[in-house]
């Protein structure tokens, strides 16, 4: 169950270092190259506002202009911190201190899944307030039984999606209209709220999810992020409230995963 705002210490921010983060976050994508007038747009800052952080932070070398054009694009020492940061790591590894973050402040369990064939398994599992028995790390669900599969098949390319859901249909024919319906939904609530929700075992047992791609659609992994707990302690707006932050969580991490597949491939 989400936690009184008031139970959390406020913590002093400096305006001008948060809005260059934001800056250096527009770069989501390696070789990516940006104008300022782009990166105005993506951040919701005013035109000069972003000259001025972007002038800082090319006088800090975190940005350089872009061999051709009026672009930029990052510098050594964000590429460093960068590198320095995924360095050794899996996606797991660079997954937990967020879950562990939402986990505190929801009070509910995050999970993160990998899609192996038509089931999900989990791979790590922070516990919140609420642990769903018989639910270790390593647990395995059918795609369509849970909303982490769901968000899964609704990112997936169409032909890769396809024939999943071919090999879904097959296994139980009878079973299969009401799962293409449940998979219509996912694929629907995805693309306009960028999440998916679902209430399971009989109503007692909610949960929001968000996928994850290590690498690119044509040969990535496919992860998920989960949240969720008791269907009585969770009204809408603590559901909404969840995968808002797992939306931050995929915000931050997914350019790493990109990285550690390309990497990997």
């Amino acid at each position: 169950m989400s936690r009184p705002a008031g139970d959390e210490p406020k913590k002093a921010s400096v305006v001008a270092l948060v809005r260059g983060l934001r800056v250096l976050q527009c770069f989501d994508r390696p070789g990516a190259e940006l104008t300022v007038s782009e990166i105005a747009r993506r951040t919701g800052l005013s035109q000069p506002t972003a000259w001025r952080l972007c002038g800082t932070l090319i006088d800090c070398g975190f940005l350089v202009k872009a061999p051709t054009g009026s672009a930029l694009r990052v510098g050594a020492p964000a590429l460093t911190l960068g590198y320095a940061a995924i360095q050794g790591q899996d996606l797991p590894a660079i997954a937990r201190p967020y879950m562990a973050q939402v986990a505190a402040r929801m009070g509910a369990t995050v999970t993160l899944g990998l899609s192996t064939g038509l089931d999900i398994v989990s791979v790590d599992q922070v516990d919140g307030d609420f642990v769903v028995a018989n639910r270790p790390v390593g647990w395995r669900a059918p795609m369509t039984s849970i909303p982490s599969g769901l968000a899964i098949l609704a990112v997936m390319p169409e032909f890769e999606r396809e024939k999943i859901l071919a090999s879904i249909a097959t296994q139980d024919p009878e079973a299969w209209p009401r799962r293409r319906d449940r998979i219509e939904t996912a694929r629907a609530q995805l693309e306009a709220d960028g999440y998916v929700s679902l209430v399971m075992m009989r109503g007692q047992y909610a949960a929001v999810s968000v996928p994850l791609i290590e690498g690119d659609t044509s040969r990535g992994r496919y992860w998920t992020l989960s949240c969720g707990g008791l269907q009585s302690q969770w009204p809408p707006e603590a559901l909404t409230d969840a995968a808002r932050q797992l939306k931050d969580i995929r915000a931050l991490i997914q350019p790493a995963a990109a990285i550690l597949g390309a990497t990997a491939a």
